[in-house]
C-alpha cells in the first residue's frame, strides 16, 4: 500500500507550455463556460458531534485529494470529473457508446421546497478524446426532486424518483428528454436517505434496485385501478422491461443501496447499521434492522455472510470485480463504500455450502479526506471501478436533517481507480475505443463480446442481445441455429457460455433442448441455470419436472438451492410471500421434484438451502399439510439417524399444521409424526418441537387418536422425544403428561433447559395444582432462570393470590426473580395494587423495581393506578428542559472521574446487555450497538436517558391488553392472523393469541426504559465509556480517543441532538419551522399529554415569535380551513396568532386554565381561487414557559400538492 502523487496530463502540459514562452506575459485562460445553473452553499446551521461530526478539515481540491488517497501497489486513483461538472452525484450509469450519465441530487434531504423548481438533474459526461478525463457536458433532463436511481437501458434511462418509477426517452437524439413515461408509482419517501436506489441490470434481465427499511412502497401499475400493489420495505427488488412486472427478489437486510452479481450470477448487497454484506438467493427473508418480514411463515430469517464488523460503517454501493484490468487476485473481490469511515472495503468470498463467507481482506481505497464519501462503486467501460463521490463534510442523514441547508452543494467527484503497475504515467482511456457504440454493432458481433476479457462489454452486448429480442438474428429458427446458440454450446469458457445462455432467456430465444443442455454441463454455474431459468419460465410440466427431479440430486449445493426457487415458482407467483401460482397449486405436481431434493438434503446442515425447501414446500403445506408429511414415513430407523434438513423441515411442517387452526388437520399431522420410526428419535423430536411452538399462544387440541399418539411418544426411551411428547400432551391436558411433566420439572437432576421447557408447557394449565407447583419452584434452590420462567408462568396460569405470595417470599428470592415478579404484579390490576402498597410500605425497594415497571405504573390508564404509584415512587417523567439539565448533569459524571472499562462491562451485562447486542454479547430486544447508537458521548447520553427521544420503527413499546385482564408490553416481534409476539426487556416472550386479545395499541415510548441514571455516580460512568469504547472497537482509550468522543473543545451548546431536524423536518414536511433553539425547543416529541407526533416551539424572545409557514393555492369554488390543536406547558401560556397573507386571521391565549389541548379551526373558504401564505406564530405573553405544542395539522378541502408551485424563499416572510 502506498500514497500516489498526481501525475496528471494537464501537470505536463503545463510545463511544455511554459518552457515554450519563455518570459512572455501567460494570460490566466478563461474559465469555462457551462448551460447550466451553478448553485452555491448557503451558510451552516446546528452541528452534530461525534461520529456525526462534520469533517474537521476544509474541502480539499480535486488535486489536493488525489494526492492524499492511499491504494494497493500499482494502483492510481485518477479523476474523472468533478465539479461543477457534476455536483451532489447519487447515481451513475453508462450508455452503449460509454458515455457517463449521472443523477444529481441537489434537493437531499427534505425535497424540493413547496413551489419552488426541482433542481435534481441528469448529465451526461462525455470524454470526446478518450483521455480519460470528462471534457463534455450536457444536461439530458432537469426538474426532479429526491430522484435517487438511474440505469441506462432500451435506448433511454430508468429513473427512480420517488413516488415514481420512471422511463425518459430521447426520441430524436440530441441528449434531451422528449418523452417520460411513469411505469411504476407507489414508492414511499418516509425516510429520504433510503429511497429506492442501486438500480443495476440482473442475469436474468430484470432491472433490480434496492430499498430502505424505514420507508414503505405499496408498488401500483398507475394505469391500472384495480392494482393493489406490491409492498415494500427492506427488500431487494426487481422489474421486467417487457413484461413491466414487479415483486420482492428478496426482503431484510437495513438499507440496503446497491446490488451486484458475481461471475456465477449471485446477487450480493451491502447495508448499514446490521451486518454489512449479504448474499442474497430468490426468495430469502434476511435478518433486518427493524420490523418484520411481510410473509409471516418462514419461522427464521437468514443471516448475513460475514465474520467481522467495523465500528465505522456506513456502507453504500457494491461490485463484485470481474474485469480484466486488474490482477487475477482481484477477480471476484466484494469491493464496498464506506461512507463513515471514508473508504472503499475489499471483502472476499469463500462458497460456503449453497452461500458464502465473507473475510476482510484490506482496504482498497483510503482516502484520508473526511470529505469523500464513495456511494457507488461500478465497473466502466474500461473495466476499472468507477468510484462516484459524492464529497460533503457531512457523513451522515443526520447531519443532513439536523442542516439541511448545510448539506455541501458545490462539489462532486468521479474517479477511477486504475492499475498501471510500475508505468505510473500510462495513458488509461476511459472506454475500449474512441468512437466505441455498442449499439450499432451486428447481433453476430455483440455475441463475440460474449466470449471477450472485457466484463463491461460482455454485459452490455447481453442486455442489447436481450433487447432485440426473438428477431435478433432474424426470423426465429426452431432449436437454436443462431450465433448466439452456437456460442452457448461451444462458446471457449463457461463464462461466454453461461452469457449466452442468459441473453437467449432474456431474447426469448430459450428452449427446453438448451436447458437440457446446461442441465447436463460439467459446469456447475450452468447446471444451476438450468434450474433458475426452469423456474423463470414457469411452466411446470413435463420436461420442466424432468429436468428439476434430475438437478435435484446434483452434488454441487448451489444447483440444488436453484432447485429450491425454481420449485418455489412454480407454487407461488411471488417469491417472498404466497400468491396464487400461474398454473393452480392443485394441477402443480412438484412432488417428484421435492422429494428427490429432500432426499439429497436431509443430512445437509446448509441453512439457506433448507430455508429455500422449506419456502418450496409451505404452500403445498398450506394446501395439503398431510400430504406433505408423506415424506416422513418411509424412515426405518436404519442407519444414521442425524438427519438436521429433515428435522428442521418436519418442525416446520408441524408449525405450519398448527397455524392452520384447523384440528382435522392437527389430528392428521400428529398422526402421520407417528407413523414414523421411533429409532429416528432426531426427526422425531423436532416434529413435536414443532408442534409445541404451534402450540404457543393458544392451545389447538387435536382428536383422542392423536393424543394417544404423543401419548405413545411420552413412554420413549430417548429422553429428548419422551419429554417433549409430554411437554405437548401438558398443553393438551393428558393427566399422565402432566403428572410426568411436574415430576420432571421439579427435579433439580433436570438439565435445566428441560425444566424450562416444562414450565412452559405447564403454564398451559390453569389448575391449583399447578400454580403451586409453579410457586414451588419460584422460592426453591436452583438457577434463576428456572425459576424467573416459573414467575414468568404463574401470568399464564393467574389468580388473585398470587402478587400477596410472591410478596411473602420477597426476601427469599434473588434479585432476578425480584425483577421478573416486579413485572408480573404490574400486569394485573388485582396484583398492581398489593404490589404497589409493598412499594410504598418499603417491603419492596425502589431498586427491586425494574425501569420498565416504574414506567408503565406511572402511566397506567387507571388514574388510581398512577397517584399510587406516584405516592410510591414520586414523579415519573422529567420534562424536555428538565432532560436536557440532566444530560448536561450526568455528562460532567462521565466526563469528570476515574474510568473503569471492565467495571463497565459488568455493569453492561446487567443493564444493557439483556436487551442490546455489542460485539456478539447480548441480546436481541434492541438495536445492534455495535453500529449504532454510540457514536459520541453526547448521543449516548441522549439515548440512554431521554430513550423515546426518537424511536425506530420496530422498536416502539406495543401494549396488549388480554380478554383476561392482563396488560403485557414490548417490541412487537411477530404479529399474524393467529398470534403476536412480544419480547420485553431481558429477552423475554409473550405470545398472545389474537383471539385472546382485547385491545392493542403503539405507545408513544421505547421498549428501552428510563432509569438508567439512577444508578451510582461510578457505574454510571464506566458503564458509559464501555460502551463508548469497548476493547473489541480495536481503538484504546487514550486521552485523544477521549477527546474525540467527547468533543473536547467543540462548543457543546450548539450541538443539536441526534434526532433534532430529522424529526422536525419529517414533522410535516409541507410546512417550514422557524423557531431559535431555546431549552430544547424546536423538538418533535412522540409523545405529549395523550397526543403523538407533536412539535414543541418558543418564541425566540419576547418579540420574536417562533412560526410555522407554507403557501397554499386555495381551490375556487370549495369550502376549506386550517385545523389543528394546540396546547401550553403546565403553568405557562402563549399567543397564537394565525396570518393569511400577513393579515391576522385568527389570535386567542393559550393556556391551562380549560382542557389541555385546545381546537382550532380556521375558514380559509373567503380566500378560495387565490394563492395564500398561511403563518402560524408562537407569540410570547408574559415571557414566563412560552412552550408552544402542535398537533394534527391539516388543510381541508386542499389538494395535497397544491402549494408546490411558489418558492418558499419569495412568498414567506
Amino acid at each position: 500500500m502506498k500514497t500516489h502523487r498526481t501525475h496528471s496530463w494537464f501537470i505536463v502540459v503545463l510545463a511544455l507550455a511554459v518552457s515554450a514562452i519563455g518570459d512572455r506575459p501567460v494570460r490566466a485562460a478563461s474559465p469555462p463556460v457551462y448551460d447550466f445553473p451553478i448553485y452555491k452553499n448557503k451558510p451552516s446551521g446546528q452541528q452534530l458531534s461525534g461520529q456525526h461530526a462534520p469533517a474537521s478539515t476544509p474541502p480539499l481540491s480535486p488535486e489536493e485529494a488525489q494526492q492524499r488517497f492511499v491504494v494497493p501497489d500499482g494502483f492510481q486513483m485518477r479523476l474523472f470529473a468533478s465539479e461543477p461538472m457534476v455536483v451532489n452525484p447519487v447515481a451513475m450509469t453508462w450508455d452503449d457508446r460509454g458515455r457517463l450519465w449521472v443523477l444529481e441530487l441537489y434537493e437531499y434531504p427534505l425535497g424540493a421546497k413547496p413551489g419552488a423548481t426541482p433542481r435534481d438533474r441528469i448529465k451526461i459526461l462525455e470524454d470526446t478524446d478518450n483521455d480519460g478525463r470528462a471534457d463534455k457536458v450536457t444536461v439530458f433532463a432537469d426538474g426532479f426532486s429526491l430522484a435517487t436511481g438511474l440505469l441506462w437501458g432500451n435506448g433511454g434511462v430508468y429513473l427512480g424518483q420517488a413516488p415514481h418509477f420512471m422511463f425518459l426517452e430521447d426520441t430524436n437524439h440530441d441528449d434531451k428528454v422528449d418523452r417520460k413515461t411513469i411505469l411504476k408509482t407507489g414508492f414511499g419517501m418516509e425516510d429520504r436517505h433510503e429511497l429506492l436506489n442501486g438500480f443495476t441490470w440482473g442475469p436474468d434481465g430484470y432491472l433490480y434496485l434496492t430499498h430502505g427499511v424505514f420507508t414503505r412502497s405499496q408498488v401500483k401499475d398507475p394505469s391500472n385501478p384495480a392494482d393493489t400493489g406490491v409492498v415494500v420495505t427492506a427488500a431487494i427488488a426487481r422489474f421486467h422491461p417487457k413484461t413491466r412486472r414487479f415483486e420482492v427478489f428478496s426482503d431484510g437486510t437495513s438499507n440496503p443501496w446497491g446490488v451486484d452479481f458475481d461471475a456465477r450470477g449471485q446477487a450480493f448487497v451491502s447495508a448499514c447499521v446490521i451486518d454489512h454484506l449479504f448474499h442474497i438467493a430468490p426468495g430469502g427473508l434476511y435478518q433486518r434492522q427493524a420490523g418484520q418480514p411481510v410473509f409471516p411463515y418462514a419461522y427464521e430469517l437468514l443471516p448475513s455472510i460475514v465474520d467481522h464488523r467495523h465500528h465505522m460503517a456506513a456502507y453504500a454501493g457494491i461490485q463484485i470485480y470481474q474485469g480484466s484490468q486488474y490482477p487475477p487476485e482481484y477477480l471476484g473481490a466484494a469491493i464496498m463504500g464506506n461512507i463513515h469511515d471514508n473508504s472503499i472495503h475489499w471483502d472476499r468470498l469463500t462458497p460456503a455450502g449453497s452461500s458464502f463467507k465473507a473475510s476482510f481482506v484490506r482496504d482498497f481505497v483510503r482516502a484520508n479526506d473526511g470529505w469523500f464519501m464513495p456511494v457507488s462503486t461500478q465497473t466502466g467501460p474500461d473495466d476499472c471501478l468507477w468510484i462516484m463521490d459524492w464529497y460533503d463534510r457531512y457523513p451522515c442523514y443526520q447531519n443532513a436533517n439536523a442542516d439541511p441547508d448545510g448539506v455541501d452543494r458545490e462539489r462532486g467527484r468521479i474517479w477511477r481507480l486504475v492499475h498501471v503497475g510500475k508505468e505510473t504515467r500510462k495513458p488509461m482511456p476511459s472506454r475500449p475505443e474512441t468512437n466505441m457504440d455498442l449499439s450499432r454493432l451486428s447481433s453476430p458481433d455483440l455475441v463475440k463480446l460474449l466470449a471477450g476479457s472485457n466484463s463491461w462489454q460482455r454485459r452490455v452486448a447481453q442486455r442489447l442481445l436481450s433487447e432485440r429480442g426473438e428477431t435478433a438474428f432474424g426470423a426465429r429458427r426452431l432449436h437454436g441455429g443462431n450465433p448466439l446458440d452456437e456460442m452457448y454450446k461451444k462458446g471457449p469458457s463457461a463464462t461466454a457460455r453461461l452469457s449466452a445462455l442468459w441473453a437467449l432467456h432474456g431474447a426469448g430465444l430459450l428452449e427446453d433442448e438448451q436447458l437440457d443442455v446446461a442441465a447436463d454441463a460439467k459446469e456447475p454455474a450452468l447446471r444451476e441455470w438450468a434450474a433458475r431459468l426452469t423456474g423463470e419460465r414457469g411452466l411446470p410440466f413435463g420436461d420442466a419436472m424432468k429436468r428439476l427431479g434430475k438437478l435435484a440430486s446434483d452434488a454441487d449445493p448451489g444447483v440444488r438451492l436453484a432447485v429450491a426457487v425454481a420449485a418455489r415458482q412454480f407454487v407461488s407467483s411471488s417469491l417472498t410471500l404466497d400468491t396464487p401460482p400461474a398454473i393452480p397449486l392443485r394441477e402443480v405436481v412438484t412432488g417428484g421434484v421435492l422429494s428427490g431434493l429432500y432426499q439429497a438434503c436431509e443430512k445437509s446442515t446448509d441453512p439457506t438451502l433448507s430455508f429455500l425447501f422449506w419456502m418450496a414446500l409451505e404452500p403445498i403445506v398450506a394446501y395439503d399439510p398431510y400430504h406433505a408429511a408423506d415424506f416422513f414415513k418411509g424412515y426405518k430407523g436404519e442407519g444414521d439417524t442425524r438427519r438436521p434438513f429433515a428435522a428442521m423441515i418436519l418442525n416446520k411442517i408441524m408449525r405450519r399444521a398448527c397455524d392452520l387452526r384447523d384440528e382435522a388437520v392437527l389430528s392428521k399431522v400428529v398422526a402421520a409424526l407417528g407413523e414414523i420410526n421411533e429409532k429416528e428419535t432426531g426427526l422425531l423430536a423436532q416434529g413435536l418441537q414443532g408442534l409445541i411452538e404451534g402450540q404457543r399462544g393458544k392451545t389447538l387440541l387435536p382428536d383422542a387418536s392423536a393424543k394417544e399418539t404423543v401419548a405413545r411418544l411420552s413412554h420413549s426411551a430417548h429422553a429428548d422425544v419422551s419429554s417433549k411428547a409430554q411437554q405437548l400432551g401438558s398443553l393438551w391436558g393428558d393427566a399422565a403428561s402432566l403428572r410426568a411433566n411436574i415430576d420432571r420439572t421439579l427435579s433439580p437432576a433436570t438439565p435445566d433447559a428441560d425444566r424450562i421447557a416444562g414450565i412452559r408447557a405447564l403454564s398451559g394449565q390453569k389448575t391449583e395444582d399447578i400454580r403451586e407447583v409453579l410457586l414451588r419452584i419460584a422460592r426453591s434452590p436452583g438457577a434463576d432462570a428456572v425459576r424467573v420462567e416459573a414467575v414468568r408462568g404463574l401470568g399464564a396460569v393467574g389468580h388473585d393470590s398470587i402478587g400477596e405470595r410472591l410478596l411473602a417470599q420477597w426476601d427469599q428470592s434473588s434479585p432476578a426473580v425480584r425483577r421478573a415478579a416486579s413485572e408480573l404484579m404490574s400486569t394485573r390490576e388485582a396484583w398492581i395494587s398489593q404490589f404497589l402498597k409493598a412499594c410504598k410500605s418499603g417491603a419492596v425497594k425502589r431498586g427491586d423495581v425494574p425501569p420498565t415497571v416504574v414506567r408503565n405504573l406511572s402511566t397506567h390508564k387507571n388514574d388510581i393506578v398512577r397517584l399510587m404509584a406516584q405516592d410510591a415512587w414520586g414523579r415519573f417523567s422529567a420534562t424536555g428542559p428538565d432532560k436536557l439539565k440532566l444530560i448536561a448533569e450526568k455528562r460532567k459524571v462521565v466526563v469528570q472521574g476515574p474510568i473503569d472499562v471492565e467495571a463497565g462491562h459488568q455493569v453492561a451485562k446487567k443493564a444493557c446487555l439483556i436487551c442490546h447486542t455489542l460485539h456478539g454479547e447480548g441480546g436481541q430486544v434492541g438495536p445492534d450497538l455495535t453500529g449504532v447508537g454510540r457514536s459520541s458521548l453526547d448521543a449516548l447520553l441522549h439515548n440512554v436517558i431521554n430513550p423515546n427521544e426518537i424511536i425506530g420503527q420496530g422498536y416502539e413499546n406495543v401494549e396488549v391488553e388480554t380478554k383476561d385482564g392482563r396488560t403485557l408490553g414490548g417490541r412487537m416481534m411477530e404479529n399474524t392472523d393467529i398470534r403476536v409476539r412480544l419480547m420485553s426487556v431481558g429477552g423475554q416472550e409473550e405470545v398472545i393469541a389474537k383471539s385472546d386479545i382485547a385491545s392493542l395499541r403503539v405507545t408513544a415510548n421505547s421498549v428501552m426504559p428510563e432509569g438508567l441514571e439512577q444508578m451510582p455516580d461510578a457505574d454510571f460512568r464506566n458503564l458509559i465509556w464501555y460502551i463508548l469504547a469497548p476493547p473489541q472497537d480495536g481503538r484504546p482509550l487514550t486521552e485523544e480517543r477521549k477527546k474525540e468522543l467527547i468533543n473536547v473543545g467543540g462548543d457543546q451548546a450548539s450541538v443539536a441532538p441526534a434526532s433534532d431536524g430529522e424529526s422536525i423536518a419529517l414533522w410535516n414536511p409541507e410546512w417550514i419551522v422557524a423557531c431559535a433553539p431555546f431549552d430544547g425547543a424546536p423538538s418533535k416529541l412522540p409523545e405529549f399529554e395523550g397526543r403523538r407526533d407533536v412539535l414543541m416551539t418558543h418564541p425566540a424572545d419576547a418579540r420574536t415569535p417562533a412560526s410555522i409557514a407554507r403557501v397554499v393555492n386555495l381551490p375556487a369554488g370549495r369550502k376549506a380551513s386550517l385545523e389543528f390543536a394546540v396546547a401550553a406547558r403546565s403553568g405557562g401560556d402563549w399567543q397564537l396568532r394565525v396570518l393569511i397573507d400577513g393579515g391576522l386571521a385568527h389570535e386567542q391565549r393559550i393556556s391551562r386554565d380549560g382542557a389541555t389541548w385546545v381546537s382550532v379551526r380556521v375558514d380559509l373558504t373567503p380566500y378560495a381561487g387565490k394563492r395564500v401564505v398561511l403563518r402560524l406564530e408562537n407569540a410570547a405573553n408574559t415571557w414566563n414557559s412560552e412552550f408552544a405544542y402542535w398537533c394534527d395539522l391539516r388543510l381541508v378541502g386542499v389538494d395535497k400538492l397544491s402549494g408546490f408551485d411558489t418558492p418558499l424563499s419569495t412568498a414567506i416572510p
